[in-house]
């Protein structure tokens, strides 16, 4: 199973948010410095991540980011689940239209339960919990 990169990032920005010292606020460049993230990347997924409950936005000449009590709590597989924009990761499209085999195929549904326990599985890893030590200046690279 592969994530897309807009979770990736967000993942990214809830783990050092979590590893940052307690209600610490960071403006959205030092995240996108610290991720080694284009800026607008960052931002994107600052907005989604801040729909969903999992940070706390402040506007204005002190403003910046920080991580909620919400995003301390919340798994790897929710946030997953909740990125997740794809219906079927099977196409089941030719260029010729529909799939000659799709009225007989299992193969969507096995990718659908896949999927599901691959959500599953990360439903018990809590994303904060994952950054071990606070990050000095880069997280991933």
């Amino acid at each position: 199973m592969r994530i897309n990169a807009f979770s990736d990032v967000c993942l990214r920005v809830v783990m050092l948010l979590a590893a940052s010292p307690e209600a610490a606020i960071m403006t959205s460049r030092a995240i996108s410095e610290a991720i080694a993230t284009p800026y607008n990347h960052v931002s994107k997924a600052i907005i989604r991540l801040r729909e969903l409950g999992l940070v706390e936005v402040a506007r204005g000449r002190s403003g910046g980011v920080r991580i909620s009590a919400e995003g301390r709590k919340a798994t790897i597989g929710w946030l997953l689940r909740q990125l997740d924009t794809r219906l079927d990761l099977a196409a089941c499209i030719t260029p010729n239209g529909p799939c000659p085999l799709l009225d007989g195929c299992g193969v969507r549904g096995a990718l659908r339960r896949a999927r599901e326990a691959f959500y599953s599985d990360l439903d018990a890893v809590v994303i904060a919990s994952q950054p071990h030590n606070q990050p000095e200046t880069r997280v991933f690279y």
